[in-house]
């Protein structure tokens, strides 16, 4: 998107121009012992000015001082000419995704008004309103837009009048948060912008987030305890009559934290110095629990209260939600903003001075009071009409397993949250969510005695379907749909099946279902609720996909039912629903069996995703293309086509697909003959897979190390491994099991696991497998065998045997094809297939295929 500039900005605007403007000062003022540190930020800034962008992050333990440095910033870059947006990431749960920046960017709008880019932008600058509500969105085209959006629009601001950006707690924040901020950091890289951020130290989960800023070679301030000096001078601006071994005493229990060392003061100014060094306090949280306990205990009910609300609350919801009248409530807070553990940020308003109050304060409440706290603020929330589904639902699902009642009204704002989370680009947020509220329905079946459990529970199964799919956990999304099969079966229901069936709607590369199984009770299910005429189209295609994923792969109705769901969903004219078909059709259609059938189904997706805004079609058919260019012994295009790939997933994030790309790495090692490299790659991309629930490759990892382990001359160590594929998938594979037990010398059980052969499937592992069968048929000296494994392969005797799974290959057919003609007394026919077999390893760049080929062409004797 090109956007016009924006309107000149109020407030000076600083020239871009090192040298030219004034140099940026910020003192501590009141901050004590942070001047270097200060310092370090000011010549950040700086730098900034002369439109290098800058980074700060600033870490440390909780008490440190990490957000007084950066309010300090925060208070003093604007009477320099900077605009200045900052936010906290919500340091209690129940914030919905992305806070920090929906409160952080309307005020950064009101001074730069974003122009051409707020419609995109408006999911962030008006959350709750129209463009935050209506069925979820949440696509990644969306999110890219939404993030196209968001820099185009902070780096025209940058333009006009230097930005700062200030995250605080970065430790808190959602994922979704913490990419945008790093999406700041490595996109605005040439402009005036100086983006701070601060983290807890050891807390939350940040390593891969702090690898990418180390890219940005940030400013690290790593903030360390006072000196004791200066934790003297600290604690004596509290106490000013303390003595001397009352200051030395908790100076060195503190160890120079300056919130542990105010929080002293305080308390030894309310106890006495006496009294409080008779116990010296261990810990911050003693040190906080000793100063609540000097406290009226109304005062401390009410400040408990507000406390389970959160950080922040609204004085109306803690009236609203307290147990005793109003005016006490209000005289709670009020003795709490006296002794410095509450601040009014703004009318109406009140906030826990530190995150660690607010934790002292709620760790000692029984799970019964806490329970009964969070029904009373959940329902307060609703009485008063919040649209805060987020809050609403945590609160609720807090409350339900100790208080029932709230079990119903859970559920509902669970599901609303849910789709907030999907609309904010947060599915994990939705799952957890999804996953509370299926929790309350099996837990508290009474509570929805008045209400179509099963339905509720289908359609919350369904949700969270969507949401794995989104997350790139593919073999979650398919237990979350066999569970919702399995609700709507034992109710034997006819529109629950439906429901649950069609609750799968997005394109997989590889199958969905293990390998070799099928779904027979699935497939009559099917069956039936195909008969129903009152079915929309929709339904029934999504049905008949849903069939033809279940049925065996030999059965000759997948491809005929498969391509009933592409012909009626080009009628219904639905892009994305014509895209789901002809994905699962491609599945069906080997690129090497049948090739003029793929290519034009290839086409036909690719015209739907160009037509589209839909990076996930996009990314299958640059996959596609790539298998297609394997299936033609292009390496060079397949890599090219490969990278278009990685470009579409880096861009839009798609989960999982950069691990299914990566396969390649280990198939192309194996085709060069590097084994080791290609099992240690293969063992990287399957954990990855594994780890992220995108798909079930136990059976393509033990085939693929057993092609690796047959090469080696190291088939037996495999023996125990490939046995056990062997009994999952017979007899589909039966040349390795039966290559491993001749191996370790067990040669009549392998004849006897050979002899169990039966036809191949014909899909992307026909090549290999067959080519096995092959060379087990020779060294059993099965001539019946091996003549029906020659015709097999006849046809496809251009091609490396497997390339085009892009994960895995043997090696070319043609080798394979010699071997068995020589073995046939067909050695004419041997030598030309071994010529096809060395151009093949030369359009690989395989010497060890090569060196095969050449090896077995000086074996046959000289042609007449």
């Amino acid at each position: 998107m090109q956007a016009p500039a924006p309107a000149a900005l109020p407030g000076p605007a600083l020239p871009a121009v090192r040298g030219t403007a004034p140099a940026t000062v910020l003192t501590a003022d009141r901050l004590l012992g942070r001047d270097e540190e200060l310092a370090r930020l000011a010549a950040a800034a700086d730098r900034a000015l002369a439109g290098r962008a800058q980074v700060v992050v600033v870490s440390g333990e909780a008490g440190i001082g990490k957000s007084s440095l950066l309010e300090a910033a925060v208070g003093q870059l604007p009477g320099q000419g900077w605009l200045v947006g900052s936010g906290h990431c919500p340091e209690t749960d129940g914030a919905p995704p992305g806070r920090a920046w929906f409160d952080m960017l309307p005020g950064l709008a009101h001074t730069a008004p974003p122009g051409p880019y707020a419609a995109e932008l408006a999911p962030l600058l008006a959350p709750g309103a129209a463009g935050d509500s209506g069925q979820p969105d949440g696509s990644p085209a969306g999110r890219f837009r939404l993030h196209r959006a968001l820099l185009g629009w902070l780096r025209d601001t940058a333009l006009r009048r230097p930005l700062a950006i200030v995250l605080d707690d970065l430790h808190r924040g959602d994922r979704e948060s913490v990419e945008l901020f790093l999406l700041c950091a490595e996109q605005l890289r040439d402009v005036p912008v100086l983006l701070v951020g601060s983290y807890r130290t050891g807390e939350g989960d940040l390593t891969g987030a702090l690898a990418r800023l180390a890219a940005c070679s940030p400013v690290r301030l790593a903030l360390g305890g006072l000196s004791a000096a200066q934790a003297k001078e600290l604690l004596r601006r509290g106490a000013a009559d303390m003595s001397d071994h009352a200051a030395v005493a908790l100076a060195e229990r503190a160890g120079g934290n300056p919130f542990y060392l105010r929080e002293s003061s305080l308390l030894l100014a309310g106890e006495g110095e006496q009294q409080a060094l008779a116990r010296v306090p261990q810990g911050v949280q003693d040190v906080l629990r000793r100063r609540l306990a000097l406290l009226a205990p109304g005062v401390t009910a009410g400040l408990r209260l507000a406390a389970v609300a959160g950080r922040e609350a609204p004085v109306a919801l803690l009236a609203h939600a307290a147990d005793t009248d109003a005016e006490q409530l209000l005289d709670a807070l009020d003795a709490g903003v006296t002794a410095g553990l509450l601040t009014e940020p703004r009318p109406g308003t009140v906030r826990f001075t530190h995150a660690l109050v607010r934790d002292a304060l709620e760790g000692d409440l029984t799970r019964l009071r806490l329970a009964r706290m969070h029904s009373r603020l959940g329902r307060g929330l609703i009485a008063l009409g919040s649209d805060d589904v987020a809050a609403t639902a945590h609160h609720l699902l807090r409350a339900a397993a100790v208080v029932p009642a709230d079990a119903g009204p859970a559920v509902h704002h669970a599901r609303l949250a849910c789709e907030q989370a999907v609309r904010r680009y947060a599915p994990q947020n939705a799952e957890a969510l999804l996953n509370s509220a299926l929790g309350l329905l099996a837990d508290h079946p009474a509570a929805f005695a008045d209400q179509d459990a099963a339905l509720l529970r289908v359609m919350l199964l369904g949700q969270l379907v969507d949401c794995r799919i989104r997350m790139g956990a593919v073999v979650p999304a398919r237990e979350a749909q066999e569970q919702a099969v399995r609700v709507a079966r034992a109710e034997g229901r006819a529109d629950l099946l439906t429901a649950a069936y069609t609750t799968w709607t997005e394109p997989t590369p590889w199958r969905v279902r293990p390998y070799a199984e099928s779904d027979p009770e699935a497939v009559e299910e099917l069956g039936r609720l195909l008969e129903d005429q009152e079915l929309s189209d929709r339904q029934r295609c999504l049905l008949l996909d849903q069939l033809s994923d279940a049925l065996d792969d030999t059965d000759p109705r997948a491809v005929a039912v498969a391509r009933r769901a592409v012909e009626l969903a080009r009628s219904a004219g639905e892009p994305r629903l014509l895209g789901l078909t002809l994905t699962s059709l491609l599945r069906k259609v080997d690129c090497e069996l049948e090739p003029a059938v793929y290519l034009e189904l290839h086409r036909e997706l690719a015209e739907v995703a160009d037509a589209q805004d839909s990076p996930e079609y996009s990314w299958m058919s640059a996959y596609i293309a790539a298998r297609t260019a394997a299936g033609r012994n292009d390496p060079a295009e397949m890599e090219r086509c490969l990278v278009r790939a990685d470009e579409i997933a880096r861009t839009y994030e798609l989960q999982g697909a950069f691990a299914i790309a990566r396969l390649r790495r280990p198939m192309l090692a194996m085709a060069q003959g590097r084994f080791d490299e290609a099992e240690q790659a293969l063992g990287t991309a399957v954990a990855e897979l594994r780890e992220r629930g995108a798909v079930d490759l136990s059976g393509l990892a033990a085939l693929s190390i057993g092609c690796i382990r047959l090469q080696q001359g190291r088939l037996a160590e495999m023996l125990p491994v490939l046995l056990m594929v062997w009994e999952r998938y017979q007899p589909y594979n039966e040349a390795l099991a039966a290559l491993a037990l001749l191996a370790a010398g067990r040669s009549e059980e392998a004849r006897q696991v050979f002899a169990m052969r039966v036809a191949h499937r014909r899909d992307f592992a026909y090549p290999i497998l067959a080519g096995l069968r092959g060379v087990a048929a020779v060294v059993f000296r099965d001539r019946e065998a091996a003549a029906e494994v020659y015709e097999d392969l006849l046809p496809l005797r251009g091609l490396a045997g497997g390339a085009s799974s892009l994960s895995v290959v043997y090696r070319p057919v043609a080798q394979t094809l010699g071997e068995l003609a020589r073995f046939l007394d067909r050695p004419e026919q041997a030598r030309l297939h071994f010529l096809e077999a060395e151009r093949v390893a030369a359009a690989w760049n395989s010497p060890h295929w090569a060196a095969a080929a050449a090896a077995a062409l000086a074996e046959l004797p000289p042609a007449p």
